[in-house]
Parts: structure tokens; C-alpha cells; sequence
């Protein structure tokens, strides 16, 4: 054996026990470090387990929701639709709860508070229920004959809007509001757009509506 060897022998039989010594003294630090990564994973599990059981008991009183709102029963469906905005609201379930709850508020001509209850979905996700929320409320609006508050809740919706059909169909909303609120040049830009694009399923209607805000204009001229 070398010297060299020789030498290295003790240096590793030193190094490994300064390490056993090292464990030794650490062993509670080391055993509370283990204990709060197992805590942890553990609570981490919980919420996951937590918030999908919400998701699904959200959807099932939704589905229990819209029963009643299908069979007339307005008054059950507004109470079982607030009982899961409250409980469930930040789910996706929930989220729709609101939509849908808001509804029951027009069907009852409480158009402020429906839209009231819609401004809580502004900002949320996913994009379409926030989008959905300001189409709802521009038809709230509407309601109101507050055609210039319609038009911009729709267009806030068109901006949103994650599908091209979606946009275009809260892009004719804006549009109707407009004529309705005597912007008809307003409107008439969105049906001059929408009835260029042959792919685009508010077409048909663009170019109706743009012919007869044409011959209106021709007859007021």
C-alpha cells in the first residue's frame, strides 16, 4: 500500500465519522423537517380532495337547480341557485349558479339586482362566464332602456368572448342596442363588419339589418 493510500484511509474513516456525528446531533432537525414535508403533502391532499368534492356537490344541486327552473318552479330554482352561490361560489358550478341566478332576478323584473348580482362574476375565470356575466347584464340593461350601458356591457362581452361565434353574436347584441338607442351609425359599423365575413354565423342578419338602416337613411335624406 502507498503512502498515499495509506493516507487516504483515515481522511475518509474521519470524514464518515464526522458525518454520523453530524446526523447524530441533527437528528431532531432533521426528523421535524421530515415530519412538516409529510404534513404538508398530507394537507395538500385534503384541500385537492376538499375542493373536488365541492366541485362535484356544486354540480349536482346546479343540475337539481335547473329541474326546478325547467318545470316553472322559479321561486325553488332562485332559492336552491342562491343556496349555491353561497356555498359553492368559487367553483365553476357556481359560477353558473350566478348566471343562472341572475336570470330568475330578470324573470321577476328585478333587473338592478340581477345585474348587481352579475358585476360579482366580472374578473373571474373562466373567460366565457365573464363574458357571459356582461351579456347578461347588457340585456339587463336593455330592459332598463338603458340602450348606451346595453351596448357597451355586449361589446365588454365580444372583447371576451373565447369562441368567434360567441363574439359575433354579442357583437349584434351591441349593434341592436346601438339602433335601438338611435346610434344607428354605430351600429351600422358592426353590421358593415359582421357582413363581410361570410364565415361568420350573424352575417345573414348584418345584412338585413344594414338594408334596412340604409333605407331609413335614404327616406330621413
Amino acid at each position: 500500500m502507498t503512502k498515499t493510500g495509506a493516507a487516504a484511509r483515515p481522511d475518509l474513516e474521519e470524514r464518515a465519522e464526522d458525518l454520523k456525528e453530524w446526523a447524530l446531533l441533527h437528528s431532531k432537525s432533521l426528523s421535524i423537517a421530515a415530519g412538516v414535508i409529510v404534513v404538508a403533502v398530507g394537507l395538500a391532499f385534503l384541500y385537492v380532495k376538499s375542493q373536488q368534492a365541492q366541485a362535484r356537490n356544486a354540480s349536482s344541486a346546479l343540475v337539481q337547480a335547473e329541474q326546478a327552473l325547467g318545470a316553472g318552479n322559479s321561486a325553488l330554482a332562485q332559492s336552491d341557485l342562491e343556496r349555491i352561490v353561497n356555498r359553492y361560489g368559487s367553483t365553476e358550478s357556481g359560477r353558473q349558479a350566478q348566471l343562472l341566478l341572475s336570470q330568475t332576478y330578470y324573470d321577476a323584473g328585478k333587473y338592478a339586482q340581477g345585474i348587481d348580482n352579475l358585476q360579482k362574476l366580472i374578473a373571474t375565470k373562466p373567460k366565457f362566464i365573464e363574458a357571459s356575466a356582461y351579456n347578461l347584464m347588457g340585456a339587463g340593461y336593455e330592459q332598463q332602456n338603458k340602450f348606451d350601458d346595453a351596448a357597451g356591457a355586449y361589446q365588454k362581452a365580444a372583447d371576451m368572448a373565447v369562441g368567434k361565434s360567441d363574439r359575433d353574436s354579442y357583437l349584434a347584441n351591441a349593434a341592436r342596442a346601438l339602433t335601438a338607442g338611435g346610434k344607428k351609425a354605430e351600429a351600422e359599423k358592426i353590421w358593415s363588419k359582421l357582413a363581410a365575413d361570410p364565415t361568420s354565423p350573424a352575417a345573414a342578419e348584418a345584412r338585413v339589418r344594414l338594408g334596412e338602416l340604409q333605407a331609413k337613411a335614404v327616406k330621413a335624406g
